[in-house]
């Protein structure tokens, strides 16, 4: 592994910037550093962005606490950039976790389920008069548009929109009541 060597410019212009936040010397620590530290961490992450993440993680952190490098600003960031690594890639772990949890739940709905609600609805309809059914087959089944079911009722918007509204309120309390 090539280590970085420190120049003694490093706690100089460490100090400067701590002293005064001084984006000038801020910026000379970034250019003459990140290009290893986005080395570093992209040898611990899979994924270029994630590196790209943690090396914003390295120096938001010493931008914000610069009084934490006591004597060596390579070996500071080194550890800080193991750190953002690891950091990273326990929360990418973590994330697939909750996904694959999501995922699971979504796939726990078993088919013998979906055909139970769909006979539920099915029965449900069937007890609804047909001037309530029928909109909702054209609109909610068919997916047609209001003006096309309406069209095919032969009846106006507005009635197939209350005739649609009064059929889902019966529905509901049929599936529910």
């Amino acid at each position: 592994m090539v280590c970085h060597s420190p120049t003694p410019d490093d706690m100089k212009l460490l100090v400067t910037y701590q002293a005064s936040r001084s984006a000038e010397a801020f910026r000379l620590l970034v250019a003459r550093h990140a290009p290893w530290v986005l080395r570093l961490c992209r040898r611990g992450l899979q994924r270029h962005q994630d590196a790209e993440d943690a090396v914003q993680v390295v120096f938001l952190a010493l931008a914000h606490h610069p009084e934490r490098v006591q004597y060596n600003l390579a070996g500071w960031l080194h550890r800080t950039a193991q750190r953002a690594v690891k950091d990273l890639r326990r929360a990418a772990s973590r994330r697939v976790r909750r996904e694959e949890t999501a995922a699971m739940a979504c796939r726990s709905v078993s088919s013998a389920a979906i055909r139970d609600l769909q006979e539920e609805l099915a029965v449900a309809l069937g007890r609804l008069p047909t001037r309530l059914r029928q909109p909702l087959v054209l609109r909610y089944l068919e997916g047609l548009g209001q003006r096309e079911a309406a069209q095919r009722l032969g009846c106006p918007q507005g009635t197939l929109a209350t005739r649609t509204r009064e059929g889902l309120l019966r529905l509901r309390a049929l599936v529910h009541g």
